[in-house]
């Protein structure tokens, strides 16, 4: 353990709570308001911010938030429940600068000597989560924290330098897996113009189909069977676009909440049954650990290919934002809206002929199977990360005495 004095967060920070942007002001262009519900893993998602006209923003630039900016959030769920939690710590990406900081997060601004990636990662480690349980208050579906217990947060305190050497080995980590991140989405291109090529394939244009009942794949409808051992259970806030960003829980049989119901097999392919929710757990042809002994909230829906050529068009089909467009059209409910099986039933999607189908299925296959392991990349990257993130923060792991090539 390295003898670093344990220093008091409110001593080296200046914090800036959110301000309650009324909705009424909200409109589709102007100054973006960063809102809890648009945190996305360790990051802000900034595709459906919505805005305030510039001309009422003037008045609010105190709640500006620049790249960099690290933010708690101050309200939400309790850190045992992987939803919207409280104390969940997200770093401002560079296309978000700018934008204004609403109710329910603070904004954390380091003083001189305190680095502002070291403070990131100090508050993703598991100690602040622990701290967060012991501290918040509030009932059982929902907890908060105030500034003043955040202040009061205490942790071993490196030198600067050292603090910055720690950065510097977790933010490489997170570079390689961004960059991976990038490779994806060229690849995600790729296939979806397959998908398009292939929904015009010959001289046969695609036809609505309820998806319902589609020939080339089945609805699952069973749920998790009695197991013995342990099963991983990812939440929807485990999945972010199409990626598995959550470490998840392991459970036994009987100790699973009641929501983790939904087993992944091979071929099958589950959403989100949430309304302006874009989360795709997929399941390829190759059996490996993201199958392997896991099972998903009830809150997902999933079908299951006919065969492994007719999975990339079940893959497309379902992760396709004209099946969201209609989800969330179809979405019903008082408090939360989601997607009923009586609203998936009304969705029509179109669907080539079968050797249109399988044509797609062998040109695409090969670019899903190699996102997977880009996924697969990052996922080992992240637990490496996460395992080296407390040994650093602790000292550990003597950083002055690591290779710095």
């Amino acid at each position: 353990m390295a003898n670093w004095e344990r220093s008091r967060l409110g001593d080296l920070v200046e914090t800036q709570k959110g301000y309650a942007f009324k909705s009424g002001w909200y409109c589709g262009e102007g100054r973006p308001i960063v809102k809890v519900s648009d945190f996305t893993g360790d990051s802000v998602d900034s595709t459906a911010l919505v805005c305030i006209p510039e001309e009422t923003a003037i008045s609010y630039l105190r709640y500006e938030l620049r790249a960099g900016d690290v933010v708690v959030q101050t309200v939400g769920s309790w850190p045992t429940n992987p939803a919207s939690v409280v104390g969940k710590c997200v770093r401002i990406p560079g296309e978000v600068a700018g934008a204004l900081l609403n109710q329910n997060a603070v904004k954390l601004t380091p003083a001189n000597g305190f680095d502002r990636t070291f403070l990131f990662y100090l508050l993703r480690n598991e100690e602040f989560k622990i701290y967060i349980i012991g501290t918040a208050q509030g009932a059982a579906s929902q907890a908060a924290i105030t500034l003043d217990a955040i202040r009061g947060y205490k942790f071993p305190l490196p030198p600067l330098p050292i603090q910055r050497r720690i950065a510097g080995i977790l933010s490489a980590y997170d570079a390689l897996i961004e960059n991976s991140q990038r490779r994806i989405r060229i690849l995600e291109a790729m296939a979806r113009a397959l998908y398009r090529e292939g929904l015009g394939f010959g001289s046969i244009s695609a036809a609505n189909q309820p998806i319902i009942e589609s020939p080339y794949w089945r609805f699952i409808s069973e749920n998790v069977g009695r197991y013995s051992g342990t099963k991983r259970y990812y939440a929807t806030a485990d999945i972010n676009g199409l990626a598995i960003t959550g470490q998840g829980i392991d459970y036994s049989f009987a100790e699973k909440p009641s929501r983790a119901q939904k087993e992944p097999i091979l071929n099958s392919v589950w959403f989100a049954r949430m309304k302006d929710t874009y989360k795709i757990a997929w399941y390829g042809p190759l059996k490996d650990e993201r199958v392997s002994g896991v099972m998903l909230s009830s809150g997902f829906a999933g079908f299951e290919a006919q065969d492994s050529e007719m999975w990339p068009l079940l893959f497309l089909t379902i992760s396709s934002k004209e099946f969201h467009v209609q989800k969330d059209l179809y979405c019903t409910g008082a408090t939360q809206m989601s997607l009923t099986n009586e609203g998936l039933a009304r969705i029509s999607m179109p669907l080539p002929g079968e050797d249109a189908a399988r044509w797609l299925g062998r040109k695409a296959g090969p670019i899903l199977s190699a996102i997977a392991g880009l996924q697969q990349r990052n996922n080992n990257l992240r637990r490496t990360r996460d395992l080296l993130l407390p040994r650093l923060l602790s000292g550990q792991i003597d950083v002055e005495a690591l290779d710095h090539a």
